[in-house]
């Protein structure tokens, strides 16, 4: 009897630590996407302002882009430009974040010559989550204001000049 109880308890205490292991692989795993998502909005980004110019506007929280008309419209699932009469396209479906609850976020300064793209990473132990001059883990305040990345604060940051680690 006392053996079946040990054999129950490890097995119960091997599950909890599976569970654990399994749990943190997942939050790592969406951590992942989120850092390859935001690192392919760049470069279509990139490829938009070396055509156009600059950077996309932002019009009430809402990407824009260039009309044929020469108007803006917004551009909220794809990245794309009117160059005369032919629409180069620059991202076909702008990812969205893992986490349904969660957003990536997008904000370009007045005359559109640089950019932040924000997302709020789960693994707060990450290299690459912002961190203040003491090395915390905190979220993302700046020029642009504390920008919400769906409901929680975002705290990982890439600009056209790259990766955004220490406010």
């Amino acid at each position: 009897m006392i053996e079946l109880i040990l054999v129950m308890a490890l097995v119960a205490i091997l599950s909890v630590v599976g569970i654990g292991a399994y749990t943190q692989a997942t939050l790592k795993s969406r951590d992942t996407e989120r850092k390859s998502d935001l690192n392919q909005i760049v470069k279509a980004l990139e490829s938009f302002n070396n055509d156009i110019g600059r950077y996309p506007k932002i019009n009430n929280g809402v990407m824009t882009c260039p009309q044929a008309d020469k108007t803006e419209a917004a551009c909220p699932k794809s990245i794309y430009a009117y160059i005369g009469s032919e629409r180069a396209l620059y991202m076909g479906e702008v990812p969205t974040d893992p986490d349904s609850a969660r957003k990536y976020v997008y904000i370009s300064n007045a005359d559109q010559t640089s950019y932040a793209l924000y997302a709020a990473l789960e693994n707060t132990e990450d290299k690459d989550a912002v961190v203040d001059s003491s090395g915390k883990v905190t979220n993302w305040d700046n020029d642009y204001g504390s920008p919400k990345c769906g409901g929680v604060s975002c705290n990982y940051k890439v600009t056209e000049t790259g990766l955004i680690r220490v406010k």
